[in-house]
């Protein structure tokens, strides 16, 4: 009998890998998950889920389905296992398409954006058509019933009760997951404009590859150590080297509301 899988452990062998090592992981995950229980390769298809798509560039897509009625939307996105907790809140009409609000997440979360991200909705994953279809589709389910465009979808269409979350992934290396919670609908009053407008947020965006939540959470006790001028092991020396990480510049707390408030703006666009 084989033993069980320590998640702690395997989180921690994850952090610790260096992004080629975790690029060269996820490639091996894709060419295993690509064969089906009889060791056939997957066919892509058209499922009842999908829809005919229009051509998408990264720079050309819906922002809004202005035929839909639109609701407005107040939404919670929180890191997942981070704690004391990195989130922010702000409100968006229901009718934004999936790209406009992934794309609206990440900037307000504060990541570069240079890796891929998907959301996972009930079984579903949601990914933008120029990474579907481009070279980095390798990276993403080749299951075509299962994986969709964001451009096709608004968001009323995924998520629609109070209460209720969609999950959003960034950077299928480190695995960084953004719970998205719906925290109440209201209709718009008649002549209010429909606009993206930010409440509140919370401390700092994460570091880019740097192992993920377990890697981050290492990160900020050898800098809590130094700070407190204790000494380091040879193996935080060499990690704070490798990450290329000056603890005086990386304030766990630092939070710019106004500058959110830009990027809500921004987006109304």
């Amino acid at each position: 009998m084989k033993a069980p899988i320590d998640e702690n452990e395997l989180y921690q062998a994850i952090a610790s890998m260096s992004p080629a090592e975790r690029e060269d992981m996820m490639k091996f995950v894709q060419m295993f998950m690509a064969k089906s229980p009889e060791g056939k390769d997957v066919q892509s298809k058209e499922g009842k889920h999908s829809k005919k798509r229009p051509t998408y560039t990264e720079t050309r897509y819906p922002h809004f389905r202005e035929d839909d009625p639109a609701r407005k939307y107040t939404l919670r996105v929180t890191l997942k296992h981070i704690t004391p907790a990195i989130y922010r809140k702000f409100e968006v009409p229901s009718n934004i398409t999936l790209r406009h609000l992934a794309d609206l997440i990440l900037d307000l979360m504060g990541w570069i954006g240079g890796h891929l991200n998907a959301f996972h909705i009930k079984g579903h994953d949601y990914s933008p058509a120029y990474q579907r279809e481009g070279e980095d589709s390798f990276f993403l389910p080749f299951d075509e019933d299962r994986n969709h465009n964001q451009e096709d979808f608004t968001l009323s269409e995924v998520l629609s009760e109070k209460g209720k979350a969609i999950e959003l992934e960034y950077d299928f290396g480190d695995g960084w997951l953004h719970e998205v919670k719906l925290s109440s609908v209201a209709d718009y009053e008649d002549g209010e404009p429909r606009v993206v407008r930010f409440i509140k947020g919370e401390r700092a965006c994460p570091p880019e590859d740097i192992g993920g939540p377990w890697g981050y959470q290492d990160l900020l006790a050898i800098i809590e150590k130094k700070r407190a001028r204790k000494r380091l092991t040879s193996e935080e020396k060499e990690r704070l080297e490798w990450l290329g990480i000056d603890p005086q510049d990386l304030d766990p707390e630092e939070f710019d509301s106004e500058y959110a408030e830009e990027i809500c703006e921004s987006f109304c666009k």
